[in-house]
């Protein structure tokens, strides 16, 4: 069946999906004095694989968790929940603004890795696309040599993490399909979950000492209603972004559709100062600046040579 392409929709959909995202982070940051990460992930996986169930049972499509290629899936699903551990414990050291802006650093994570493993060749242009965006990380960071924060390299570490489990979706949506990738990920971050929990969900771990990792170490408990509609609400944040972006991808024209995957920063910035009146310094903005433009002019150049793999989006 041909797809109707309707690139307009295609554009308020990545967006409703890139807003949706943002939200998602600002309340994991917002929560995570109160809960503990790997109690959201499990919810926000076993929330998601429910929603997921069921929409694709509402759409008669075959409901399908097999995957052809075991290894591949696994190792996947291992560097997923790695990566965005990193980004989500990012989010408790690291303005909202900062860890988002940060982590765009995907795309140029994504080139170079799809020359290392499937052998593509690129040009000097987008070469130069690399340097500048890697200017633009250097930027935002400001290291401070003296006083190196270890925190902000968390975003850059999840963004060649995420880089890397697209580079294996790349090879196995050859015969998995996103909807199975997804539900991998999704009892990826279950099994992990529970079996750091069987360890640490008492927070047995946790001391005044090592306070800097009370959203790693803290007991699972849900002490609110707020704690428990927040982590309904992340689950179903995940899934509903997820369907936004994989329909905009579907009816809409690339190019168009990923230059509003920047909507995010956007929100980033803005949730930033109202909620905890953080934003970037001048520096910071000038980076975010050459990140956005490193990043657009990738996605073009991959377009004209018929190259999507910065395209092919998994949920986040």
């Amino acid at each position: 069946m041909q797809i109707k392409e309707n690139t307009p929709k295609a554009i308020l959909l990545i967006i409703i999906g890139m807003t949706v995202f943002a939200l998602q982070d600002a309340l994991i940051k917002f929560i995570s004095d109160e809960t503990n990460i790997f109690l959201i992930y499990f919810s926000r996986a076993f929330i998601g694989i429910i929603l997921l169930t069921f929409f694709l049972y509402l759409k008669k499509e075959k409901i399908i968790f097999k995957t052809h290629y075991p290894i591949l899936t696994i190792v996947r699903g291992i560097v997923f929940f790695l990566s965005f551990t990193l980004y989500y414990f990012s989010l408790t050291k690291l303005s909202l603004a900062k860890a988002i802006t940060l982590f765009f650093v995907s795309p140029f994570f994504i080139t170079i890795l799809s020359i290392l493993f499937l052998k593509e060749v690129i040009g000097l242009k987008r070469w130069f696309a690399l340097i500048i965006g890697f200017i633009g990380v250097y930027l935002v960071m400001e290291p401070n040599y003296n006083d190196f924060d270890i925190y902000s390299t968390f975003p850059i570490l999840c963004a060649f993490g995420y880089a890397l489990t697209m580079i294996i979706q790349k090879i196995t949506s050859e015969k998995d399909n996103l909807y199975s990738q997804t539900f991998h990920l999704y009892f990826a971050a279950i099994i992990f979950s529970i079996l750091i929990g069987v360890i640490s969900a008492d927070g047995k771990f946790y001391t005044p000492l090592n306070k800097d990792l009370y959203f790693l170490l803290q007991p699972w408990i849900i002490n609110s209603y707020f704690i428990f509609f927040s982590l309904l609400s992340i689950g179903f944040i995940t899934v509903v972004g997820f369907l936004c972006i994989f329909q905009a991808y579907r009816i809409g024209s690339p190019p168009s559709v990923a230059l509003y995957e920047y909507i995010i920063i956007v929100w980033g910035l803005i949730i930033s100062w109202f909620v905890w009146g953080e934003t970037l310094s001048l520096s910071g903005y000038i980076g975010l600046i050459l990140i956005i433009f490193g990043g657009i002019y990738t996605y073009i150049r991959e377009h004209r040579k018929n190259v999507k793999i910065t395209l092919d989006k998994p949920l986040r």
